[in-house]
């Protein structure tokens, strides 16, 4: 384990609430921590499959915040469980203590009241908006997408989303920055690892065509055909349950926001899935992983159009020649 750099979410442990019993438990494990370590923590959550994580002040502890994630109890953390992580990386925060975690089981209905107060709209480019269906806005010439929060990673409010997502509206919208295939805006996009659907749903309200997005969850495709319908985008977007090396179109643009051993270990397909002129497009990475993800993708192949950054994560972005 390297506790300074935990991967991003590889999508397991996803729920989809169409597929649970009514009033299931829930539970709530509390953490207090030092604020620099909240960011491995969240992450370390998040990989054992939480479905919504909130992030609070410890008042009577300065520098501390309380970090509370949410689980089925089928797949609920032991605390001792929390607390080994919280010792192994206390070597780079000493101020963490590993008994400090508590965990209380909560009925359904009140995490879904505490998840949709956390749970807002979020501006996150120049015009895309993600909301959270029971949330009525129809800003002007904004792209609103509505997404049921709790149910897959993919919310929009984790970094790796928000800079695929940039990155995507720049693919449609900025030539100049990602200048490919003549100017002309991409009409097909593959979304490697779909998730919620999030990243698809903003494709094709973007203007693409044909947009086709596959995860090897079933659960995260249920969801996912849940937020297209949501969204109205039945008919516009296809949905697979399939690895990429099963798909064999290409696409002006193929969007892949996973982690970093993933990315390495299915390159080549990633590479032939993209058409030429096309856009790759490289998330749940983290900034230390930049350069070892830049060196997969060969210079007479492909060229580095961006590198963003937020939070310690990292969004690659390539052009195909």
């Amino acid at each position: 384990m390297n506790p300074q750099s935990p991967l991003a979410v590889t999508k397991r442990g996803r729920r989809n609430k169409r597929n649970m019993a009514p009033m299931m438990k829930w539970g709530e494990v509390r953490v207090t921590i030092p604020k620099e370590a909240q960011e491995a923590l969240a992450n370390f959550l998040m990989e054992r499959g939480s479905s919504g994580i909130v992030f609070e002040d410890a008042e009577e502890k300065e520098g501390f915040e309380i970090i509370k994630a949410y689980f089925p109890y089928p797949l609920m953390l032991e605390a001792r469980s929390i607390s080994r992580y919280l010792e192994a990386i206390r070597e780079f925060f000493p101020e963490i203590c590993p008994s400090d975690v508590e965990v209380h089981p909560i009925a359904d209905k009140d995490w879904m009241t505490r998840w949709r107060a956390f749970f807002k709209p979020s501006q996150l480019g120049s015009r895309i908006v993600v909301k959270p269906p029971w949330i009525n806005l129809r800003p002007r010439e904004m792209i609103v997408i509505d997404i049921e929060p709790g149910m897959a990673f993919g919310t929009g409010t984790h970094p790796t989303t928000r800079l695929c997502l940039r990155a995507l509206e720049k693919a449609f919208t900025g030539i100049r920055d990602f200048p490919r295939r003549g100017g002309k805006t991409p009409h097909s996009v593959l979304d490697a690892g779909t998730g919620s659907g999030i990243l698809s749903i903003a494709a094709a309200k973007l203007g693409a065509r044909h947009v086709t997005g596959t995860d090897v969850d079933q659960r995260a495709i249920d969801n996912a055909r849940k937020n297209i319908r949501m969204n109205g985008l039945k008919g516009r977007i296809r949905v697979r349950k399939a690895t990429i090396s099963q798909i064999r179109e290409q696409f002006d643009v193929v969007v892949a926001n996973i982690d970093a051993k993933t990315i390495e270990e299915m390159r080549y397909h990633l590479m032939d899935r993209v058409s030429a002129g096309g856009t790759l497009i490289l998330s749940g990475l983290l900034d230390e992983e930049v350069d070892l993800v830049k060196k997969l993708f060969p210079n007479g192949s492909f060229a580095l159009a961006e590198v963003s950054l937020e939070g310690g994560w990292a969004c690659v972005v390539l052009n195909k020649a």
